[in-house]
């Protein structure tokens, strides 16, 4: 795609750029802005005929991504909504039976970024569609992986590693789908966080509790029908007996960072609505669970055998959020370490630390909760979205 359209590459090394930079603790270089600003030029001028061809909506799309992925890492938060707006409209004009496979994987992506942008600010559109959500969080397309011409079906090696990708994708997509549906729950629980809507009034907070109860509700409903996989996944239980090391090793790592996403949601979600509130067991317990499946990623060895692996980038939101209800100095420090080794594949990493370093300090001082969005402006001018 980036060889066909200008406007996905000059993005794609925006993307690229701000990494390398971030990786080395520096700010995306004068090159990679130019790209940046290069592609989303084209972007503008580009996306009102965004309906009449479906290769050049792909690369609007993919545009789209990384734009907004790029201006997300970088705090700017306006540039980033800008991006998914234009996604949003690309998919809300276009006929929903005419998107493909690739398409709908990109758009389920900006969807993701979507969920995580609401809690800087972020208008949310996809999910507040039920369209998108109905066709957005679904399983990837079967065969997307692997393209027609691919695979050598006289190689054994090639055949034996499609049966293994197949295998993967069974197993892996209702816990991708179940992550899907867990990212919703962060869009409609800043929804009724001080930046999105009227606090303080009594009328206020009998509303926020009404919309607080659905949503535990339907937190819960999720739960139940989470993949049976999911339970055997998190307990370690995957082993060789039943799959060969990496699948094993990949769908559990997948599955404890898919379930403490779940379990974070719990945990903002007391933050938010029940602010004043002591914890209530639902959130302990939910603590809990984030604080074990964390040490077990942590202390399982890497594939390799050597050392121990930094945590998934996904597991940087619960872990924020154990953090911000932590009490014991010695955790505090733990939790403080994984976030920080996490730099490497969390180009925010370090920012997130010192956002919790700072929350820890003021609910030390003020013996109340303090809202982690206003504790990003204070220390950095800006609120960024956790990716």
């Amino acid at each position: 795609m980036a060889q066909e359209s200008p406007m996905v590459r000059l993005a794609l090394l925006s993307f690229s750029d701000l990494l390398l930079h971030r990786r080395q603790n520096s700010t995306m270089s004068p090159d990679g802005q130019r790209y940046h600003q290069d592609s989303s030029r084209e972007l503008a001028s580009s996306v009102t005929g965004a309906g009449t061809a479906v290769t050049k909506r792909e690369h609007l799309l993919a545009t789209c991504f990384f734009l907004s992925y790029v201006d997300i890492l970088g705090g700017r938060t306006e540039a980033a909504h800008g991006s998914l707006k234009a996604a949003y409209t690309i998919f809300d004009q276009g006929d929903k039976a005419s998107f493909g496979p690739l398409e709908i994987r990109i758009l389920s992506w900006i969807r993701l970024l979507d969920g995580r942008a609401v809690s800087a600010g972020g208008e949310g559109l996809f999910l507040s569609d039920d369209e998108a959500s109905e066709m957005l969080v679904q399983p990837s397309p079967a065969g997307l992986e692997s393209l027609p011409g691919d695979l050598d079906t006289t190689n054994d090696m090639d055949q034996n590693a499609e049966i293994e990708d197949v295998l993967f994708q069974a197993l892996y997509q209702p816990g991708a789908v179940f992550f899907q549906k867990v990212q919703s729950f962060m869009g409609r629980i800043s929804k009724i966080d001080p930046w999105h809507r009227s606090r303080g009034t009594v009328s206020d907070e009998t509303e926020v509790m009404i919309v607080a109860a659905n949503i535990t509700k339907d937190l819960d409903k999720l739960f139940d029908a989470r993949p049976r996989l999911m339970d055997y996944a998190a307990k370690g239980q995957l082993t060789p007996q039943y799959l060969n090391p990496h699948l094993s090793h990949t769908i559990t790592r997948a599955f404890r960072t898919y379930a403490s996403n779940f379990y974070a949601s719990k945990v903002h979600l007391h933050r938010v609505a029940y602010k004043s509130l002591p914890l209530a067991p639902e959130t302990v317990l939910a603590l809990a669970k984030i604080r074990e499946l964390a040490r077990m990623m942590v202390d399982t060895p890497s594939e390799s055998g050597v050392g121990g692996e930094p945590l998934p980038v996904n597991m940087l939101w619960p872990l924020l959020m154990l953090g911000s209800e932590e009490d014991d100095a010695q955790e505090r420090a733990w939790i403080r370490t994984q976030i920080c080794r996490m730099q490497e594949v969390a180009t925010n990493a370090h920012m997130t630390a010192q956002v919790l370093d700072e929350v820890q300090k003021m609910q030390d001082a003020t013996k109340t909760r303090v809202d982690i969005r206003s504790i990003m402006h204070k220390i950095f001018d800006a609120c960024f979205a956790i990716v």
